[in-house]
């Protein structure tokens, strides 16, 4: 009897540290920072950065009660929109962020090369910080990848839907000195024109019009022409029109402001 006694008091001990165990795997989380505030502290400060690994691009949001932006950098056409967000739209940002337990979101490193990804830092009281990255060689554990999800998702959206509204119509012009020859064009990453022989839509047609949404800032235009590619920078700040024509079998440009 003594002797199952012992046993039976052995698998409960057992029991309990297994249990314990993965409550620990849980809760055991980051230990570069500090504890999230039940409150959102009123100077704190959101950074959301994206790098592209390899990619010359990347991405970063900026969120405080003063000030807030979102810029993209892509291959140096550097696009920015400022926005501002109310005390009322920071608490249920900062929610998510406390409700996921932002503070606790564990990683681990491996060796890897040219990864791109994501971090964000939270920053309060001039010496408090909470940083979670993802990219690089540090990964977030597949036990954290809900929450890490849930936090960088929302920060997301924000950024989005912000540049999202300054966007603002931006007019591509195509001279019929183009017409007859194999074209394509894209701004960033949205093809404008897909690669074809450029022709006009009607017999009375001097030139092709495209109407395309961009945000504030540089972008990147890269037209090929034949053989021969291009790279053409619009401002949508002090530009509102591009006009593209042949000199010489050569792609030439002018702005409209």
């Amino acid at each position: 009897m003594k002797m199952k006694m012992k046993y039976l008091s052995l698998l409960i001990v057992c029991a309990v540290f297994i249990t314990a165990g993965f409550i620990c795997a849980k809760s055991t989380g980051n230990t570069d920072g500090s504890p999230l505030p039940e409150k959102r502290p009123d100077d704190i400060r959101f950074r959301y950065s994206q790098s592209g690994g390899m990619m010359y691009y990347s991405e970063e949001i900026f969120i405080s009660k003063d000030s807030c932006y979102y810029s993209i950098n892509d291959g140096g056409a550097i696009t920015k929109a400022y926005f501002k967000m109310t005390s009322a739209e920071l608490d249920k940002l900062y929610s998510v962020f406390k409700e996921n337990n932002f503070d606790e979101i564990d990683s681990y490193e491996e060796k890897v090369y040219d990864r791109g990804g994501e971090s964000i830092s939270l920053n309060w009281d001039r010496s408090k910080h909470a940083t979670v990255s993802n990219s690089g060689m540090t990964f977030v554990k597949d036990s954290w990848k809900k929450e890490w999800s849930a936090c960088s998702s929302a920060i997301e959206k924000i950024g989005k839907e912000e540049i999202e509204k300054q966007k603002k119509d931006y007019t591509v012009i195509m001279d019929k000195s183009l017409f007859g020859i194999e074209f394509y064009m894209q701004i960033n990453l949205k093809v404008i024109v897909p690669l074809r022989t450029l022709m006009a839509e009607q017999e009375s047609d001097k030139e092709i019009v495209r109407i395309v949404k961009l945000s504030p800032g540089n972008h990147r235009s890269i037209i090929t022409l034949g053989k021969d590619t291009y790279e053409v920078p619009i401002s949508t700040d002090t530009t509102k029109s591009v006009k593209l024509f042949l000199v010489n079998d050569s792609l030439k440009h002018e702005y409209l402001k």
